[in-house]
C-alpha cells in the first residue's frame, strides 16, 4: 500500500514539472507571437492580422467585418502581408530554432 502511495506521489511530482514547463514554452511562444505581431509596420496588415488570428475570427467573418472598406482582394493580401511581416520577426528572433525543445 505505501509503495503505492509513494508511486503516485512521485507521478505526481513528474505531472506538475511536466505542466509547469509546458506552461513556460506556452508563455514563451506566445510572448514571441505578440512581440512579431506589434512590428507589423502597416496599420491595415497589422488590423487585419489582429481581428483574424489575434482575436481568433474566422476569414470569412474577418471579410465581412473589413469589407465596408477594403475590397476582398486587398484584406487577404493585408493578411497576407501582416502575417509574412510576423513570420520575417519570428526568423531573425530565432523562433524557429526553439522547436528541438524537449521535456
Amino acid at each position: 500500500q505505501e509503495d503505492l502511495h509513494a508511486d503516485k506521489t512521485a507521478n505526481a511530482t513528474i505531472l506538475i514539472e511536466k505542466q509547469r514547463w509546458v506552461y513556460q514554452r506556452y508563455q514563451f511562444y506566445t510572448h514571441q507571437l505578440r512581440r512579431a505581431f506589434s512590428l507589423i509596420q502597416d496599420d491595415e496588415a497589422k488590423r487585419t492580422v489582429d481581428y483574424r488570428y489575434m482575436q481568433g475570427y474566422s476569414y470569412k467573418e474577418t471579410l465581412l467585418f473589413f469589407r465596408h472598406g477594403l475590397s476582398d482582394s486587398t484584406i487577404r493580401r493585408k493578411i497576407s502581408e501582416g502575417t509574412e511581416s510576423m513570420a520575417n520577426s519570428l526568423k531573425l528572433m530565432g523562433f524557429f530554432e526553439q522547436d528541438d525543445a524537449e521535456f
